[in-house]
């Protein structure tokens, strides 16, 4: 089950439903949470492994492979504390898994004191585009901001680059942290500081535990969750 940012994923259709049982799968990787409960339901009554990977439900409903988003946003918020930075916002998608950075960037904001000064969630995102015109938002309120934390490497590739068409340097006016998926970020935007995991690892280890699940080597509710890896650059 691809995710896939132009469109709801097809099983989510419930009249696509009852094909999975005429697949006859041996096991099932879902990629995002199964928070679903017809889709949920009706994996269950497949009675095969399945494996849960990029983002955790809150019950999954049997193993996982994740990155703890929530986490990564706590990271965020934790560097921009440690760089002395004081009005900070946040920019992310509407997904499970950009709003679990967002979240745990939310919450530590303010453990720590920093004033958050905007939270713009942009509906969809899939070009650079729309990137910009969620930071075209941030723009928009008018508010004073030091740093901006980027749930997603387009986010941030987009903030750099309206930033620089709008004369504001980085990291001098405006810091930007952002999250890669696959390490293409940097590559984007040279020196752009993030938080990221390696999303072909996370694809392998799925893969491998889909497998262990299979041959009886690991038992159900088998979790396995991938560090986040930090990387300093000079956008921050």
């Amino acid at each position: 089950m691809p995710r896939d940012r132009a469109a709801p994923a097809a099983w989510h259709n419930p009249a696509l439903l009852p094909r999975l049982a005429l697949l006859q799968p041996a096991a099932a990787l879902a990629m995002g949470p199964l928070d679903d409960p017809q889709l949920r339901a009706a994996l269950a009554a497949l009675e095969v492994p399945v494996v849960e990977t990029w983002s955790l439900s809150d019950a999954p409903l049997d193993s996982a492979v994740t990155v703890d988003n929530a986490e990564a946003g706590r990271q965020a918020a934790r560097h921009f504390a440690g760089k002395r930075f004081a009005q900070v916002a946040c920019i992310s998608t509407d997904n499970p898994w950009e709003r679990a950075r967002r979240e745990g960037f939310i919450s530590t904001t303010a453990a720590l004191g920093l004033t958050q000064v905007a939270d713009i969630v942009q509906p969809d995102v899939q070009h650079m585009n729309d990137g910009r015109m969620a930071f075209l938002r941030l723009l928009a309120t008018n508010t004073i901001f030091d740093a901006v934390f980027c749930t997603s490497d387009l986010l941030a590739a987009a903030a750099v680059s309206e930033a620089h068409n709008r004369d504001l340097h980085v990291p001098q006016d405006l810091a930007v942290l952002g999250f890669t998926d696959d390490g293409s970020a940097p590559q984007w935007v040279q020196g752009l500081t993030t938080l990221g995991m390696d999303a072909a690892e996370l694809g392998r280890r799925a893969g491998q535990l889909l497998l262990d699940r299979l041959d009886g080597e690991q038992p159900a509710g088998t979790r396995i969750t991938m560090e986040v890896v930090f990387e300093t650059r000079l956008s921050t």
